[in-house]
């Protein structure tokens, strides 16, 4: 027998309030570490690319430590909506991509010593890189709000 065979329908309703409060919470916390790792990842590229060289040097040591501690911060959930399991991957592998693209411009269109309109470039290249980690942000809200 199921300890959950003797619940009233209000016992019922409750326990069903109360996942759908973790689930809910879940998704928050998904959608919290998205947002902090476009802003770390949106200021690593932006400090890799208008930065000397000693801040460059901080800026990766110091989002490396943020994602690991993000991804153990995350691994520890034992809820998952369907949207934050479904959404992860896509957005990773999309977060890779843009992060390529821009390693690509810095190593080999970005000049030493740049001008006003290469900040222009360089501000763009450090948002697009991030862009994926931002829409998986908003998803993940809207769908939080949602329920």
């Amino acid at each position: 027998m199921s300890e959950h065979d003797d619940l009233s329908a209000e016992a019922a309703l409750r326990e069903v309030d109360r996942a759908q409060g973790t689930v809910r919470k879940s998704h928050r916390r998904g959608a919290y570490f998205f947002v902090a790792m476009w802003l770390g990842a949106t200021g690593y590229w932006l400090a890799t690319l208008l930065g000397p060289v000693t801040v460059t040097n901080y800026a990766t040591l110091t989002l490396g430590v943020l994602t690991v501690a993000g991804f153990i911060y995350i691994s520890r959930q034992r809820v998952y909506g369907r949207l934050q399991s479904r959404l992860s991957f896509p957005v990773a592998y999309a977060f890779v991509g843009t992060t390529v693209i821009g390693a690509v411009y810095n190593m080999f269109l970005h000049p030493q010593e740049s001008g006003p309109l290469w900040a222009v470039a360089d501000v763009l290249v450090a948002l697009i890189a991030s862009a994926p980690l931002l829409y998986g942000a908003v998803r993940m809200f809207r769908s939080a709000e949602d329920r």
